[in-house]
């Protein structure tokens, strides 16, 4: 089994990477790289005289009188073969160097446009009958009408290798898609859809959340009301009562945890706060339907392995926060911090924290905004940290937003609220008369942090609305947590209006955005199922070589793990892949996928038909 065709390695031209130690560094790569490869050459060739067929093993077919060979010279031959074609890149080229902070600096023409061609997704809602109760879903789920930009994948000023895998192909034939480019400070949408079965991905939602480990995306809860209903008449929670995962390297989603095989799963699954510590998740807060009257201040704890997978409700003690929701969450040592939130009615900006440890809980400040120079209470805010501080964003209350020039900020050492005004970007781009260079007022936006080359705390925010539900942001800011300077990304921006949407970063600098309510030119809103990602820097030469190859080759799960490795490819991007499919007798990659309880079959089933 052959993992590479050499001969189908062409070169990766960066015009990104234009730092002079990387170009170096490139240069160097390149060379050894490419000695290796006319090495696999050489190795090659002594098979190849055995075998007068044809050159490429991964297009040669097997005639049915042909001799069988022993099992154990079969093995041989193939363990030389994949010996032979191991590479992740032919070579590597990039042209003059540039300072890479030019990235974020580029004219405003490359900014996103929109292709209006997709048409009113909500034209067919109004054709719902009662007989057929899967239509409303059905339209939700599998209408992929598609946000196309002039800055995806269309258009390509950085190319890659067409990295070939055989036996298996990708569901997308690589003569079909475009070449592949590293985009940094771009947003790409993740074309998942074509890869699952009816009701075998999320379908679309609001007030869900997200989080992100090194191989895979995460989403738990959220809110529709057209499965609502449906879910009413089954007697089901009115929530999704779901967890699923999304594998990075494999585009694939897989549904985890239900309340089929997770007893235990919450039902207060709209506006928690989600986060991740020691490969476990950890959800605290949320609100039931209808929205504030049945809150939650529990934390429940989700495990996804094979041998240990389920929801446990952690068993707490000590002085418990206020059941609400919409709260924001960071943990600090062995510390779960949580802060804000709201009961439906009543709005806080208290302070508490769990530890994690002995399983008490601690009340460590109660603000008193009418007494001291506390912040106003608030939920659906965003709380970023920077190791002294948990900076709390933006948020509101049902009919308010606060401002984010002036941010609060919980100092975690002296048990007080400091603030600390930021700095306008001044750009001609980011300056109105109305905000004058700062992002405006919102809440139910979605931020993620991540530290940058230099070990400054960068924040990045997107979309939101204000409190009088009019207006509606698309827009993609950075805050500088050192230098509290802003900064609107210009390169990049959400395709249309969004809030109640969540968003997560990986370990690697890329931001996914998931999920949300968008608002369109025709004044209707819809509850989405898309997937962005962004780059929000240049990461590790590695991270693009396995990008690059997962764009061309998103059936790797396929392949054995030693078969990987012979093939170049690091062990610690292999760890990154979900367990090996094997194959159906039928010579067909296996499936155990879980759909999810809110799908309904009946029309699914004549369409598949």
């Amino acid at each position: 089994m052959h993992i590479f065709n050499l001969y189908k390695l062409k070169c990766i031209i960066l015009h990104t990477l234009r730092h002079t130690w990387t170009w170096t560094f490139v240069v160097f790569v390149a060379k050894l790289l490419n000695n290796w490869r006319w090495k696999a050459i050489n190795r090659q060739e002594q098979p190849q005289l055995h075998n007068n067929n044809n050159n490429n093993v991964m297009e040669q077919e097997v005639q049915d009188d042909a001799p069988e060979a022993p099992e154990q010279h079969q093995q041989e031959q193939q363990l030389d073969e994949n010996q032979a074609e191991y590479a992740m890149i032919n070579a590597i080229i990039a042209d003059e160097p540039m300072d890479a902070s030019d990235v974020e600096n580029e004219d405003a023409d490359d900014d996103i446009d929109i292709d209006d061609e997709d048409g009113d997704v909500d034209d067919d809602e109004n054709d719902v009958s009662d007989e057929d109760e899967s239509d409303p879903e059905l339209e939700e789920m599998y209408s992929d009408n598609d946000w196309t930009t002039s800055n995806d994948e269309s258009e390509m000023s950085t190319t890659t290798s067409n990295v070939g895998l055989g036996p298996f192909e990708p569901i997308i034939p690589l003569s079909t898609r475009p070449m592949y480019s590293f985009q940094p400070a771009r947003l790409i949408k993740c074309q998942f859809k074509d890869k699952h079965c009816i009701g075998g991905f999320p379908l679309g939602r609001s007030g869900h959340r997200i989080i992100a480990s090194k191989s895979h995306l995460y989403s738990l809860g959220g809110y529709n009301p057209r499965s609502a209903l449906t879910a009413a008449r089954r007697g089901r929670c009115l929530l999704f009562q779901e967890l699923w995962s999304y594998n990075f390297a494999t585009n694939h989603w897989s549904l985890e945890l239900n309340a089929d095989n997770a007893s235990n799963m919450p039902t207060e699954l709209a506006s928690n706060a989600l986060a991740i510590h020691n490969d476990v998740l950890i959800s605290h807060g949320g609100t039931g339907y209808p929205f504030g009257e049945s809150c939650s201040n529990d934390c429940y704890v989700y495990r996804t392995n094979d041998g240990n997978a389920g929801v446990e409700r952690l068993k707490v003690s000590g002085d418990l926060p206020t059941a609400q929701y919409g709260p924001g969450i960071v943990i600090h040592k062995h510390y779960l911090y949580t802060i804000g939130g709201t009961t439906g009615f009543d709005y806080s900006c208290d302070v508490y924290r769990l530890d994690l440890r002995t399983k008490v809980w601690e009340n460590v400040y109660i603000c008193r905004p009418e007494m001291r120079d506390d912040p106003e209470g608030r939920y659906r805010h965003e709380v970023v940290y920077d190791g002294k501080h948990i900076f709390v964003l933006g948020g509101g209350t049902s009919n308010s937003v606060y401002d984010l020039q002036r941010i609060p900020a919980y100092n975690l050492d002296a048990n007080s609220w400091d603030y600390f005004d930021t700095q306008p970007d001044r750009k001609s781009g980011a300056w109105s008369q109305n905000d004058k260079g700062y992002p405006r007022p919102r809440k139910c936006f979605s931020c993620v942090q991540h530290q940058s080359s230099n070990g400054d705390i960068e924040a990045f925010i997107t979309g939101g609305l204000q409190g009088d539900f009019s207006t509606y942001f698309s827009d993609i800011w950075k805050l500088n947590l050192r230098t509290k300077q802003w900064s609107i990304i210009q390169t990049a921006s959400l395709p249309r209006p969004l809030y109640f949407h969540s968003a997560a970063h990986s370990d690697n600098g890329c931001m996914y955005i998931f999920g949300g309510i968008e608002y369109n030119d025709k004044e209707t809103l819809k509850r989405r199922n898309d997937l962005y990602k962004m780059w929000m820097t240049i990461p590790k030469l590695s991270e693009i070589c396995w990008d690059a190859i997962t764009y061309y080759n998103d059936n790797l799960d396929l392949y054995d793990r030693k078969a990987l490795l012979s093939a170049g490819i690091p062990k610690s991007f292999t760890e990154r892949l979900p367990p090996q499919r094997l194959l159906t007798e039928k010579g067909e990659p296996g499936s155990t996928i879980m759909t999810s309880l809110y799908s309904i079959p009946k029309r699914a089933r004549s369409q598949m038909q």
